[in-house]
């Protein structure tokens, strides 16, 4: 099995809005950060933080979508494309769930060195909107330690 890659530091600004309450969090961790044509790959070892321990997220950003895909325990795949609704898989620890994602702004200023992701969705169960995000993903090349 090929090690990933651990070259970039990758932050993760989330913000979940649900009725009257908001909340954050950040998260940092290393990753795996690479272009594959004209996608950019984003990849990850989830943590206790993000609740999802033991999985791990990689995204492909292309220029007008991003896809979210989650392995592990609980996987989840998003496909997150603004203006549009799509119907997408989300596993949690009750069980899978049919979720409509819809979003609302995708702003990737990726460069080949790291850069910015941000974008914002809301979930709906049945039609019904139960938490709207804003995501923030900045990437960037970890540095070397002193010799």
């Amino acid at each position: 099995m090929k090690k990933k890659k651990e070259n970039y530091i990758i932050t993760i600004d989330n913000v979940q809005y649900n009725d009257d309450r908001e909340d954050r969090f950040t998260f940092s961790t290393v990753g795996d950060y690479r272009t594959e044509g004209d996608t950019r790959v984003i990849a990850y070892e989830d943590s206790a933080a993000t609740g999802f321990e033991g999985s791990e997220t990689t995204l492909h950003v292309s220029p007008d979508m991003v896809t979210m895909i989650r392995t592990g325990e609980y996987s989840s795949s998003l496909i997150l494309e603004k203006g549009k609704r799509h119907t997408c898989h989300y596993g949690t620890p009750v069980g899978d769930l049919p979720l409509g994602i819809y979003t609302s702004r995708i702003n990737n200023e990726l460069t080949d060195s790291g850069g910015t992701l941000d974008f914002s969705y809301s979930l709906d169960l049945n039609a019904n909107m139960f938490v709207s995000t804003d995501l923030k993903i900045t990437v960037r090349e970890k540095t070397k330690p002193d010799a």
